[in-house]
């Protein structure tokens, strides 16, 4: 295809994929989200080059996808490591890698057909780099103020998204009806309960987000990092780092609370104990 093809066919898919349900976002309301529209543009246009330039190479979409997930590694290694320039290359990469992101789906769409691996793939490497950020965000404070309590701070947050009790719940239900946990957290989640209290509204918005660190707030961090690197010294990045720290907290706590409150096993096909034990 001509690069001048590819980049509307890109701007239409996009255009199309945000003001879905699930993001219900307009790339063209400039005084909603200024900053998020210019964002849009700026990956579109460079994954449309990208992709114009590779399209008849042997490269394919899913290769791009591991290409995401390492460069959110690489980029979280870089900002962990105690020394300027390598903390700038970190802050550009993970600034930069969302081109990545969007690199893989459009080449997918030009040159091949889109697969579930292929979108699961992606999301992995959306998981892959939250850990990598919020890991070398944590060492990155620990450097700069050589306050030990950002590498407990740190180790507290992945050990509380990895132990959340509502994903375990939904590989749970999912292996007890050998379905996949996407399927079930849609089936599930998008329950909606009649409550009057803000508390549980609260928990449930925020568990419905998860660890959903938006590309905003990341990059708002990342500039933030670029002045303390020159200030050196830590201005104001390490409250951003307790904000994660109580969300993390919250999330989960409020999952085990959810999970009582909302019956996650109201499927008479789900059985959550096999009779056969009774004999025992």
């Amino acid at each position: 295809m001509k690069y001048q093809d590819i980049r509307k066919f890109s701007y239409k898919t996009e255009k199309k994929v945000l003001k879905s349900e699930q993001h219900n976002f307009d790339m063209n309301n400039w005084l909603h989200s200024p900053y998020t529209c210019l964002k849009v543009r700026l990956y579109i246009e460079l994954a449309s080059l990208i992709v114009y330039l590779i399209q008849n190479t042997n490269i394919k979409p899913n290769h791009i996808s591991y290409l995401y997930a390492i460069a959110g590694i690489v980029g979280g290694i870089f900002l962990s490591i105690n020394n300027y320039y390598f903390i700038i290359v970190g802050i550009l990469i993970i600034f930069f890698k969302v081109v990545i992101d969007g690199s893989d789906g459009l080449l997918a769409r030009v040159k091949y057909k889109p697969s579930n691996f292929g979108a699961a793939l992606d999301s992995w490497g959306g998981l892959v780099g939250e850990y990598s950020f919020i890991i070398g965000f944590g060492l990155y404070l620990f450097n700069m103020t050589q306050n030990l309590n950002f590498i407990y701070l740190t180790l507290l947050i992945v050990f509380l998204k990895t132990l959340n009790l509502k994903n375990y719940i939904l590989l749970y239900i999912g292996s007890k009806k050998q379905q996949s946990s996407a399927y079930i957290s849609k089936k599930f989640l998008r329950k909606k309960r009649q409550t009057s209290n803000n508390i549980i509204d609260f928990v449930k918005n925020l568990i419905k987000n998860g660890y959903n660190y938006q590309a905003k707030t990341v990059d708002l961090i990342l500039l933030i990092m670029l002045i303390e690197l020159n200030q050196g010294r830590v201005i104001f990045s390490n409250y951003f780092f307790y904000i994660f720290v109580l969300r993390g907290l919250i999330i989960f706590l409020g999952a085990i609370l959810l999970i009582k409150k909302d019956d996650f096993f109201t499927d008479s096909a789900i059985k959550t104990q096999d009779t056969k034990k009774n004999n025992f």
